[in-house]
């Protein structure tokens, strides 16, 4: 079906155990990569900080990469040359908070709620003022959605995230364990790492991420500028792969099938009703009390499509996001830029007229 030559058709992707990787797992199961002439090795990573050093060190192709990363490399690595752009949104949403089952029920509740549950934290917290501990949380990556969702949680509720409470950096996959082992008292993290921990009885989860802060940009499709520089048409390949592995997602029939995919072995390795709660917009809070089953969350995973701007990597967006990560370092707006509208809209032009062309010869 493709008409592109890609210069470099053998190509390593690296993304990390969260379901919104779902659009890379689904582009390989399908044959999508294939079809656009590339033949795509998944390498799974653990930790964002990792999955970023080999990326730019240049272990690896290309990865599916938090929004705020590639426009905060200055941030985090002040001395490196390298610059990461993306052309394509692969999902917003997919997140929550979530407190330990401990820390939520020694709070006064008079009913649960992003606001109240907020409100009673702080309550909580200034009744243990003189305790020498803080309260800890835990988030992803300094530069991360997760961060600036859990922030705004505790902003909002006249919490100071700086001074009233402990933030701190953990892999997404190693939440579960130290809530487990109270080492923290919550976290925002991606599905289905809050699911497990309601599943487990261990958590509470207290905030989806798209009643917070809805339709932010959550995964992005990220290469270096040298490797888009040697290789343009293997990048257009790779995100006209995944932008039609987004399409396949956003058919809510097709959803079950891809959580069956994901749980395997290779990929997420958990079990199914782990994932599929998010994937089929559910949230159950916590475990074990009455009234507090499933309940609807529509929206939780919006992936992209063609027929709205979710998979835009707009310079508005960029510096929306730069603006919400100003609140932590200071950053430049002009690194906006490496959000790419131009590579998204070839992307279009690419796929559109490929479609043109398979309607033609039926």
């Amino acid at each position: 079906m493709t008409t592109l030559q890609a210069e470099k058709p053998n190509i390593k992707l690296l993304y990390l155990r969260l379901t919104d990787s779902a659009p890379l797992i689904v582009a390989k199961e399908l044959g999508l990569f294939e079809r656009y002439g590339l033949n795509v090795e998944l390498q799974r990573e653990t930790s964002w900080a990792t999955l970023r050093d080999k990326l730019i060190g240049g272990a690896a192709d290309a990865a599916a990469m938090l929004a705020p990363m590639p426009l905060t490399v200055k941030q985090t690595l002040p001395h490196c040359e390298e610059q990461l752009l993306s052309g394509l949104i692969l999902s917003c949403n997919g997140n929550a908070i979530t407190l330990s089952r401990a820390l939520y029920d020694q709070l006064e509740l008079a009913s649960d709620g992003p606001v109240n549950i907020g409100a009673a934290l702080n309550t909580h917290i200034a009744s243990r003022a003189s305790e020498t501990n803080p309260l800890t949380f835990a988030s992803v990556y300094p530069f991360a959605s997760h961060t600036l969702q859990l922030r705004y949680w505790l902003n909002h509720a006249g919490i100071d995230p700086d001074q009233d409470v402990r933030l701190v950096v953990l892999p997404p996959e190693q939440m579960v364990d130290h809530l487990r082992r109270g080492d923290i008292d919550g976290y925002c993290v991606g599905e289905p790492w809050n699911t497990l921990a309601v599943q487990q009885g261990i958590g509470v989860i207290v905030a989806p991420s798209n009643t917070l802060m809805p339709a932010m940009p959550e995964k992005v499709l990220a290469v270096t500028q040298s490797w888009h520089d040697a290789n343009p048409a293997t990048h257009l390949a790779l995100r006209a792969a995944l932008l039609a592995a987004c399409g396949w997602l956003n058919d809510r029939s097709h959803r079950r099938d891809a959580v069956g995919i994901l749980a395997r072995p290779e990929y997420l390795n958990l079990p199914e009703e782990t994932i599929a709660a998010s994937l089929e917009d559910q949230v159950t809070l916590h475990r074990g009390h009455a009234g507090h089953g499933v309940k609807a969350n529509p929206d939780w995973h919006l992936f992209a499509h063609p027929q709205t701007d979710h998979g835009l990597p707009s310079t508005k967006k960029g510096r929306e996001l730069l603006a919400l990560c100003n609140e932590i370092a200071p950053t430049d707006s002009t690194e906006a830029e490496v959000f790419r509208a131009d590579l998204y809209q070839q992307t279009l032009d690419f796929l559109r007229h490929q479609n043109q062309q398979f309607s033609q010869t039926v």
